[in-house]
């Protein structure tokens, strides 16, 4: 566990008060459905916390809003409770299994990235992951971080060490030796956590297309794989499995050369299309789909590839 996730099951143990084993394991695999208010550990920092997070409010107003008030209106809505000197708060029921077997439960994923960083005072370390889905944080220091820099007794990343990452992309590897400190490391990790959180904004296949797109560029470096990330568009790919006619439809639609006409639509030989415009395309075949580069010059942001020796499109 993340030490935010730490913190949020021992507050939904003592919200939820189970009696049985499976019960304890329903709450692991279900943290998401309860949120940290960071800080906020008695009515008056609760009351302050929603006055600046939840329902912001203008100077004026506040002066006449007790904290404390609005800290013990606010707890007094739904299930809580103080933990650790935050406040943990139940955001939906927690979804019970058919037959009450736990195993049925199968796991998000939903970090991207997991960072193990470690202080003098703390040689073990914690793990830290991104992305951090709590709705009210500051998306520049979140939760996730600020909790494991408490449990560190660090005031700065400067202090600490990553020892360990465990990232969702296996072709990532021996990633702690690529950064010279642990807040390089961790910036680049928030940043890859939302970049793994949008997915394109919900593009079909963007997770194939990186990891192809990857592939093509023998990519194994975690701030390449962030500037190959949000270049995707300069990409021409094509998943496995896909119906070649379907494709080739789309394809044909995008090109301006689909007909109008529902007859000649329905006499037009799509996949024919298809195999035509993926030899034009130029298309390697790698373990994802199939991908070339389209002619767009990427934008790097995060590397600095050596573009003669690590760039295909070269």
């Amino acid at each position: 566990m993340t030490v935010k996730e730490t913190v949020l099951f021992r507050g939904a143990m003592q919200i939820e008060r189970p009696q049985m084993t499976s019960d304890v394991v329903l709450i692991v695999n279900q943290l998401d459905h309860y949120d940290l208010f960071y800080g906020a550990g008695d009515d008056t920092q609760l009351g302050k916390f929603i006055m600046e997070q939840v329902h912001p409010s203008s100077s004026q107003a506040r002066a006449f809003l007790d904290p404390e008030k609005v800290g013990a209106a606010y707890r007094q809505k739904g299930r809580n409770i103080f933990c650790d000197g935050h406040f943990i708060q139940v955001t939906s029921p927690i979804t019970l299994f058919p037959d009450g077997d736990p195993s049925l439960n199968q796991d998000k994923g939903d970090y991207g990235i997991r960072v193990k960083l470690a202080s003098r005072s703390h040689m073990n370390g914690v793990w830290v992951g991104f992305p951090d889905t709590g709705e009210y944080m500051d998306a520049t220091h979140p939760d996730e971080l600020l909790l494991a820099m408490d449990a560190l007794e660090v005031d700065s990343l400067a202090e600490c060490i990553a020892v360990d990452v465990d990232c969702c992309l296996p072709q990532l590897t021996d990633i702690p030796s690529q950064y010279a400190s642990a807040g390089e490391l961790v910036r680049h990790a928030i940043d890859f956590g939302y970049a793994w959180a949008e997915q394109g904004q919900g593009e079909r296949h963007w997770l194939d297309k990186l990891q192809a797109v990857m592939e093509l560029e023998d990519c194994h470096r975690l701030d390449h794989a962030l500037d190959l990330a949000q270049n995707l568009h300069c990409y021409h790919f094509m998943p496995r499995g896909m119906d070649f006619a379907d494709y080739g439809k789309t394809l044909a639609k995008q090109d301006g050369i689909y007909p109008k006409d529902e007859l000649l639509a329905s006499c037009f030989d799509a996949e024919g299309y298809a195999n035509q415009r993926m030899k034009n395309m130029d298309l390697t075949a790698t373990e994802f789909g199939f991908v070339s580069w389209n002619g767009i010059e990427p934008v790097y942001e995060y590397s600095q590839p050596d573009m003669e020796e690590t760039m295909s499109i070269q």
